[in-house]
């Protein structure tokens, strides 16, 4: 049987239905990007959904539209600020489908979307385009970004997704509810049972365990998970099926270290191996870290394993 939606739930469907009637768009930059457009100005004006819905700046209540005041009430929304309320989520629109998401990355359960998430959108429909598959597997499903695009670009496959986080699962079916595509939504990681023609996953991938679920991926400079993922993910594929991993790449004394080991994996599973450097350098800021004291850079890349 279907869950219902809380009336809190029913709320946030309404501000999606509301905000795609208006034409709302915003793209989720990174958050050191964020926090410094957010800190020039106080929401007001002609943008004021932008303002409080997309970059998450506080705003008067005798400002704002009655109609997004009522609604993000009847949400639980709403935080009260030092410079008057504060949106608890945001709204940004990728691939054409708008996505409920967290206000802040800084909270442990946040449930984060930016410019992996609108990379990792792109690497899956560059590599799924003209392909078929029945079952589909998303690992991590987060805001719903990687899921939703798998289930719009072949509405006739199953799409399961899981998470260990709950709100990422609430949201994402909010998020996939508004975008009328079907996602089968489980908690924790890889099901218990299962053999699927395609698993996807963008799994964190900074260095440690620091409690950020979105963020943390384990030892190996942060690829431990990444890999791990990818290693129980090719014993889960039906001959033909694919991985399709999304991740970031520690770089030491100039050796890709998610290459070498997605290149051992393959050769010893006997699968097929295409590797593809996305962007050359992302998060820089963090190589300062004394974790990273190896790392001259961190790759954002896509693979593609066939089994």
């Amino acid at each position: 049987m279907a869950q219902a939606f809380t009336a809190p739930d029913l709320a946030l469907l309404d501000l999606l239905s509301r905000l795609d009637a208006v034409g709302y768009d915003f793209v989720s930059p990174t958050p050191a990007t964020h926090g410094v457009v957010a800190r020039r100005q106080r929401a007001g004006g002609k943008n004021i959904l932008r303002d409080i819905l997309g970059w998450g700046r506080a705003f008067d209540p005798q400002t704002a539209p009655a109609w997004l005041l009522d609604v993000l009430t009847e949400a639980d929304a709403l935080k009260e600020d030092a410079d008057g309320l504060r949106a608890r989520l945001r709204v940004s629109r990728l691939d054409g489908r708008l996505h409920l998401h967290s206000a802040s990355s800084a909270d442990d359960q946040a449930v984060f979307l930016g410019p992996d998430s609108y990379r990792y959108v792109r690497f899956l429909r560059h590599a799924l385009s003209g392909a078929a598959w029945r079952k589909a597997l998303e690992i991590g499903v987060g805001a719903g970004a990687g899921a939703l695009a798998i289930a719009a670009l072949n509405p006739q496959a199953a799409v399961v997704a899981t998470d260990i986080n709950s709100q990422a699962l609430r949201l994402c079916r909010l998020n996939a509810r508004h975008a009328d595509l079907q996602v089968d939504l489980r908690p924790g990681g890889f099901p218990v049972e299962g053999v699927w023609d395609l698993i996807a996953a963008n799994p964190p991938y900074m260095e440690g365990r620091s409690g950020r679920l979105y963020r943390d991926g384990g030892g190996q400079y942060g690829a431990e998970v990444a890999l791990g993922w990818a290693g129980e993910a090719l014993s889960r594929l039906a001959p033909g099926g694919r991985l399709l991993l999304y991740t970031g790449a520690p770089v030491v004394a100039g050796e890709d270290v998610v290459r070498a080991a997605l290149t051992s994996l393959a050769r010893r599973r006997g699968a097929h191996l295409v590797y593809e450097e996305i962007d050359p350098d992302v998060f820089g800021a963090s190589l300062a870290r004394p974790a990273y004291a190896e790392v001259e850079r961190i790759a954002a890349v896509g693979a593609v394993v066939t089994v």
